[in-house]
């Protein structure tokens, strides 16, 4: 079990203090094909307290492994642009309409599988490992298969997948495709005595949403009742801006309930 956290919302920001967590020694009974678990992370680089955040959630990914998939997505106040060395825009239309509907108004702060705990997704950093706990070792209700084929010369991507129902259900799902790109290096303002200037010059985003590959909601799986053995087949095609790295970026895979919104299964595939 995750130990003892202690976090406070200050000036808008979640404040939270270094992770103190034991080793994850469960496992999932399913085979091959896991329970992967998807964090969403609500960020910006004028947020101070979002460095530690961060390093929770890097915390986790270490523990879990591939297990864990994380997207953080850079929206509201505290990922405007403004004078240099903030004039970096990490935003997307995905990640800010995502920001609006949950209702995003403290940061860091996040989703894990949008699974709502006490009427709401979302929840501070401190409370991310506990959820995680919770549900990564269920078995899996759904396999997904993803093929991609990067085109540098036109900085088109193709994604395919193939989605396997291993379990039937009469629920509707929807399916989501994001584009996200790690190791990019821009200033970040931090709230840490080692940095008196407020500010990590080189700061390292990770996991960064940049674009919602079939939208921001994805689209619907199926119309009637899902039955065992089902597979859903999907393509797209998406062209990459031109200050994306490529070999950086990945594609986030997820299906959810349509109703609920619950994310059931999520994979992430880096680019060829």
């Amino acid at each position: 079990m995750p130990g003892l956290f202690l976090f406070l919302f200050f000036a808008g920001c979640d404040k939270i203090e270094p992770p103190y967590m034991t080793d994850h020694t469960g496992h999932n009974g399913a085979g091959e094909v896991t329970r992967k678990v998807l964090l969403e992370e609500f960020t910006g680089h004028q947020c101070p307290n979002c460095p530690a955040g961060h390093q929770m959630a890097k915390e986790l990914k270490t523990l879990y492994g591939e297990r864990l998939v994380i997207v953080s997505i850079h929206a509201g106040w505290f990922a405007r642009v403004s004078e240099p060395p903030f004039d970096y825009d990490f935003t997307s239309p995905a990640g800010d309409e995502l920001n609006t509907h949950f209702g995003v108004e403290l940061y860091p702060i996040g989703m894990v599988n949008r699974k709502s705990e006490s009427g709401s997704p979302l929840i501070g950093p401190t409370a991310w490992a506990e959820v995680v706990s919770q549900i990564i070792d269920l078995d899996p209700d759904f396999h997904i298969e993803l093929s991609l084929n990067y085109l540098p010369e036109e900085r088109k991507l193709e994604v395919n997948a193939d989605i396997h129902a291993l379990t039937a259900s009469p629920n509707q799902y929807s399916f989501s495709a994001f584009l996200t790109e790690d190791g990019i290096i821009s200033p970040q303002k931090i709230n840490d005595p080692d940095y008196p200037s407020g500010v990590i010059e080189d700061y390292e985003h990770n996991h960064v949403l940049r674009k919602g590959i079939n939208g921001t909601w994805g689209e619907t799986l199926n119309d009637i009742a899902i039955q065992t053995g089902d597979v859903f087949s999907r393509s797209y095609s998406v062209n990459l801006d031109t200050d994306w790295i490529a070999e950086n970026c990945n594609v986030v895979a997820f299906v959810y309930d349509s109703t609920t919104r619950e994310v059931v299964q999520v994979e992430k595939m880096a680019l060829p």
